[in-house]
């Protein structure tokens, strides 16, 4: 079952994959035009604290990686534009015991390994997001069977930041937490893995937010 990890335990990795993502979001911009913001996923605040683990097991940190803009030929290349973004990843994070980050389906994945096992201690994944007409964020997803890259919208994640910011304003922010960690174990029972962090964290925040608003 997932569990909260404890925020001295990740502070070590939040620092370093936030400067690992800097470093990619200016070297998109310089190289390749790509212009981007980053975040971790519930909108990176350190108050938010929602990085979870399964059991005893590795944990992760879960980066939405943002287009602000870009030129025409990644907006007509969707695989092109995962695999500049994995290249620069790859480039910046040469770390001998982080392997080379992987094309998943939904995200780019760099694990960390232990020194003298293969065992993974940590992972960091990056989603690719733009916001399409209506306001709603969009991820890219790789389609492996078919070898197609497409954007799946997340449905109602339009303002969601603002929705966020009001909640925790108003005192609510362990009503969110809660959920959120409920949700991910239900996923986690039901052996769904198709509601990645982000889209969980969407789905709570409307919720609530419906909830004690509406």
């Amino acid at each position: 079952m997932y569990e909260y990890v404890d925020s001295h335990e990740l502070d070590r990795y939040r620092r370093d994959c936030s400067n690992t993502m800097t470093q990619l979001r200016d070297e998109l911009n310089r190289k390749y035009d790509i212009v981007t913001q980053f975040t971790l996923v519930g909108s990176g605040s350190h108050a938010r604290k929602l990085v979870t683990r399964n059991g005893n097991g590795p944990f992760d940190l879960d980066y939405n990686l943002i287009i602000v803009r870009m030129p025409n030929e990644y907006w007509d290349n969707l695989g092109l534009l995962k695999e500049t973004v994995r290249r620069t990843l790859n480039q910046i994070e040469k770390n001998e015991w982080f392997s080379d980050g992987k094309d998943s389906t939904s995200v780019i994945t760099a694990l960390l390994h232990f020194k003298d096992t293969p065992q993974i201690e940590f992972s960091f994944d990056i989603a690719i997001l733009a916001k399409n007409k209506s306001g709603n964020f969009c991820r890219l997803i790789h389609n492996k069977w078919y070898n197609q890259y497409t954007w799946n919208e997340v449905p109602s994640s339009h303002n969601v930041r603002d929705k966020a910011d009001l909640l925790k304003s108003d005192g609510y922010w362990g009503d969110v937490r809660k959920l959120y960690l409920d949700k991910k174990n239900m996923y986690l029972r039901r052996g769904d893995f198709n509601h990645p962090s982000f889209v969980v964290y969407v789905e709570t925040i409307n919720e609530l937010y419906s909830r004690i608003y509406r």
